[in-house]
C-alpha cells in the first residue's frame, strides 16, 4: 500500500501564514483596488482606451488586470453596453518593447503577480506559460501570447484576437496589423504608455481624436505620477526634480505630450494667440482692409509637401494678423495660382506685397525657368524672402511675446488650422540616440517635418522691423498712409510684373547669325 503524505497541523498553518503575507503584499487580481484614474480606465466602455501617464502612475498595473479580467471572463464592467467579454475561451495578445525588457522584465512578471494560479492551466505558472510559444495559457482555455515591438511586422498578421494591449508606443505598421487582427471579433485594444518619444503619430492618430472628441470609439485617460496614491511622494518629487529637461520632466512626470528637442515657438499659446470671430480682439476682414493695414502674401513652395500661402495683414503699429492661409501638396503651379487668386477675389483686396522662399529662384535643368518666375508669368509677383531662419525665428518670437504687459503683437485666424497646428509643434533637431544627445550641446537646426506654415510665415517676419514700445506715433502713421493713399490695394496681382521684351527671341549683338532666349532674371525679384 503506497505511503501517503500527510501534512501536519503545523506545516498547514505555517502555509496559510505564508500565503496571508504574500496576499499583503503581493495581491493577485482578487485584491485589486484600483486607483481614481485606473478605475475609470478599466469602466470605460470604447473600442480603443489611450491611457497615458507618467512614469509609474499605474497604467501598465491597469493594462495587465484588464487583460486578466478578460482572458478569465471575470471583468466586473466588461458587460452589456460595455464591449463584453465572450463566454468562449478568448485570444489575447500583449505586446511590449522588446522581449528581454519589455517582455521578461515587465509583462511576464507582472501577469505572475497579478493572475490568481488557479485560473491558470495546471494550477501553477510553470506548467500555464509555454515560454517557447511565448504563450500563456488559462484553465478555461483562454490564452495570451506576448509579442515586441522588435520583431518583424509579418509576424503579426495570422488569426483573429479578442483583444490587444500595447505596452508603451508601438510602431504605426504593428499597429495596423494589430488593429487588423480584432476586425472579426469586434475586440478592444488599449495602449498604455509615458510619451516619451515626443509628439509621434499616436498624438495625431489618437490622442488628438479622443481628446477633441473627433471620433467616438477611443477614450483617453491621462495620469499624473502624484496620482498613484501607492507611491511616496516625497519619492516623486526627488525623482522629478533630478530631470533637468522641462521637457521630458512633463512627459516622466504629468505623462504630457512634448516636442523633444524642445519647442521653437516656446510661447505659442493657440488660447492666447488664436482668434475666432467671438474672440476678444478679432478683427473683421472689413477692418483689415483699410488703409491703415498692409497686406503681405507668403509662400513656401512645394510638391511632395505641402505648398503653404498666408496672408497677413500688418497695421502701422506693428499689429499682425494672418487671417487666411492656402495648403496643398501634389498641386502645379498653375493651380495653386488660380486658387491663391481665387482667395484674393474672395478678400476684396489684392496684397501689396508677396514674398516667397528664396530657392525658388532656382531655374528648372529642363525647361530652364524658375517657380517665381512661373508664379509672376500667371500674375503673381512673388519676389525672394530671407532665408536666415535665426532671424526669422528670433522676429516671430518678437511677435508672440507680451511686452510690458501689452497682448502680443501676432494673431492667428481659427481658419490657418495647418498653420496653428505646425506652430504648435515645430522642435529643434534632435540627436539619433539619447546617448550622443547627453555627449553634445543641443542643435540649433529645425527638425525638418511639418515646418511649411512657419516656413512662410518666416519669409513674411523678416521683412518686419524689430518691435519698439507700442506707442501711438502719428508721424509713422501720416507717413503709412500717405505711402498708400494712391494705391490702397497696393501692388497689382494681377499684372505680372515681368518686361515683354526681354522674353523674346532677339539677335545677339556680338554675333547677329545666331540667336538666343532671355528671360528675367528672376533672382533680382520685381519691386
Amino acid at each position: 500500500m503506497p505511503r501517503q503524505n500527510i501534512v501536519s497541523k503545523d506545516d498547514l498553518i505555517a502555509s496559510v501564514v505564508t500565503g496571508l503575507r504574500t496576499a499583503a503584499v503581493r495581491p493577485n487580481v482578487l485584491g485589486y483596488v484600483p486607483h481614481a484614474k485606473q478605475e475609470k480606465f478599466h469602466r470605460y466602455s470604447k473600442k480603443g482606451r489611450l491611457y497615458i501617464g507618467g512614469n509609474r502612475s499605474g497604467k501598465t498595473t491597469a493594462g495587465v488586470v484588464e487583460g486578466i479580467w478578460r482572458l478569465t471572463g471575470k471583468h466586473p464592467w466588461a458587460k452589456p453596453p460595455f464591449i463584453a467579454t465572450p463566454e468562449r475561451p478568448i485570444r489575447g495578445r500583449v505586446v511590449g518593447v522588446d522581449y528581454p525588457n519589455g517582455i521578461e522584465k515587465i509583462l511576464l512578471p507582472e501577469y505572475a503577480r497579478w493572475c490568481p494560479q488557479s485560473e491558470l492551466y495546471g494550477g501553477t505558472w510553470e506548467k500555464a506559460y509555454q515560454a517557447k510559444l511565448r504563450v500563456l495559457r488559462f484553465k478555461n482555455g483562454s490564452t495570451v501570447e506576448f509579442m515586441s515591438y522588435d520583431q518583424d511586422v509579418d509576424k503579426f498578421a495570422g488569426t483573429s484576437r479578442d483583444f490587444t494591449h500595447f505596452d508603451e508606443e508601438p510602431p504605426e505598421a504593428i499597429y495596423n496589423e494589430c488593429i487588423a487582427r480584432l476586425i472579426d471579433t469586434g475586440g478592444p485594444w488599449w495602449l498604455t504608455m509615458t510619451p516619451v518619444e515626443g509628439m509621434t503619430w499616436i498624438y495625431d492618430r489618437i490622442y488628438l481624436p479622443g481628446t477633441e472628441g473627433k471620433v467616438d470609439h477611443i477614450a483617453v485617460i491621462e495620469a499624473h505620477m502624484k496620482e498613484n496614491p501607492h507611491l511616496n511622494q516625497n519619492e516623486v518629487e526627488l525623482y522629478l526634480s533630478s530631470i533637468d529637461d522641462p521637457q521630458e520632466r512633463r512627459a516622466r512626470g504629468e505623462g504630457k505630450f512634448v516636442q523633444l528637442g524642445g519647442l521653437v515657438f516656446k510661447t505659442f499659446d493657440p488660447t492666447i494667440h488664436v482668434k475666432d470671430p467671438d474672440s476678444p480682439g478679432y478683427i473683421p476682414l472689413d477692418e483689415l482692409k483699410k488703409s491703415d493695414w498692409k497686406w503681405y502674401c507668403s509662400l513656401d513652395h512645394g510638391f511632395n509637401n505641402p505648398t503653404a500661402v498666408l496672408w497677413h495683414a500688418v497695421h502701422y503699429s506693428n499689429r499682425v494678423v494672418t487671417f487666411d492661409e492656402h495648403y496643398q501638396d501634389q498641386w502645379t503651379i498653375d493651380q495653386h495660382s488660380e486658387a491663391i487668386k481665387k482667395k484674393i477675389i474672395e478678400h476684396g483686396r489684392a496684397p501689396d506685397i508677396f514674398v516667397c522662399d528664396p530657392a525658388l529662384r532656382q531655374k528648372n535643368g529642363i525647361t530652364g525657368t524658375s517657380a517665381q518666375f512661373e508664379y509672376n508669368k500667371l500674375g503673381l509677383p512673388f519676389m525672394l524672402g530671407n532665408n536666415d531662419v535665426n532671424l526669422g525665428i528670433s522676429r516671430i518670437n518678437q511677435y508672440l511675446r507680451e511686452i510690458d504687459g501689452n497682448p502680443p503683437h501676432w494673431t492667428i485666424y481659427q481658419n490657418c488650422p495647418n498653420l496653428i497646428r505646425e506652430m504648435a509643434r515645430l522642435r529643434w533637431k534632435t540627436y539619433t540616440s539619447k546617448k550622443v544627445a547627453s555627449q553634445n550641446n543641443r542643435q540649433d537646426a529645425i527638425h525638418k517635418k511639418d515646418d511649411h506654415a512657419p516656413d512662410s510665415a518666416r519669409y513674411f517676419f523678416t521683412m518686419l522691423p524689430d518691435l519698439a514700445p507700442d506707442k501711438e506715433d502719428e508721424k509713422k502713421k501720416n507717413e503709412w498712409r500717405q505711402q498708400f493713399s494712391g494705391s490702397p490695394n497696393g501692388a497689382n496681382a494681377w499684372s505680372p510684373r515681368v518686361d515683354e521684351n526681354l522674353v523674346r527671341e532677339r539677335r545677339n549683338r556680338n554675333n547677329p547669325a545666331r540667336t538666343e532666349w532671355t528671360a528675367v532674371d528672376d533672382s533680382i525679384g520685381y519691386f
